[in-house]
């Protein structure tokens, strides 16, 4: 439930800013040229209207397929963020730029309209992620100042910055698990250790019978 009431209010917000951004563009743009502000502006705001609400419920539907994967192969949304940030809006940009390119250019203008609209909404989303990395950065770095001397820093390893796609079948372990797996491989190759010395004094122990003098 508070997943698909983020999901409405991330659309609602994306729709509304895609709006108000076309139309002040609009009204700007009468005014450079001189024309009827009013038109410009709703004409604008209603195409970048379109654009952003169509955007978003398919950006919005796609990051939640990739949500509901997360728990497969033991992630958390919080490991796989920006990476699926970025899947879903190149996917929301290429569709959305293809369906209104058909809309309004034709069947010609659906490749062209899914290639630039799915890079430029690539690229934005990778800008948008690098600024929200930056201010969480910026947020430890002013907590980080406030420790007093004896308190340790924490500090991360540069595979805790890798982010791994919900689809991949592939998944970080922790220290704990690492250790516990090399833990039973010690055991494993103890065993086979134990087993080839008891087939080695075998072998030993027939090569002393057939060679001893028979009686």
């Amino acid at each position: 439930m508070e997943q698909k009431t983020s999901s409405i209010k991330n659309i609602l917000i994306g729709t509304g800013i895609s709006a108000a951004a076309g139309a002040t563009t609009g009204a700007t743009l009468a005014i450079l040229r001189n024309g009827p502000v009013k038109s410009y502006a709703l004409a604008t705001g209603v195409n970048c209207g379109i654009f952003g609400a169509t955007f978003f419920i398919i950006r919005e539907t796609f990051i939640n397929y990739q949500r509901q994967q997360n728990p497969h192969y033991g992630l958390k949304d919080s490991q796989t963020r920006d990476i699926d940030a970025l899947m879903s809006s190149t996917m929301a940009g290429i569709t959305t730029g293809g369906l209104l390119s058909a809309v309004y250019r034709g069947p010609k203008g659906v490749v062209p309209g899914s290639v630039v609209f799915g890079l430029v909404c690539a690229g934005g989303q990778v800008v948008v992620s690098a600024a929200n990395r930056w201010r969480q950065d910026t947020i430890v770095k002013e907590r980080l100042m406030d420790l007093t001397p004896d308190q340790p820093i924490p500090t991360k390893k540069i595979w805790d910055y890798i982010e791994i796609p919900s689809w991949s079948p592939v998944r970080k372990i922790s220290d704990d698990e690492y250790e516990q797996l090399l833990d039973d491989r010690l055991k494993e190759l103890e065993q086979q250790v134990k087993q080839i010395e008891k087939e080695m004094a075998k072998t030993s122990k027939n090569t002393d019978a057939s060679t001893s003098p028979s009686s």
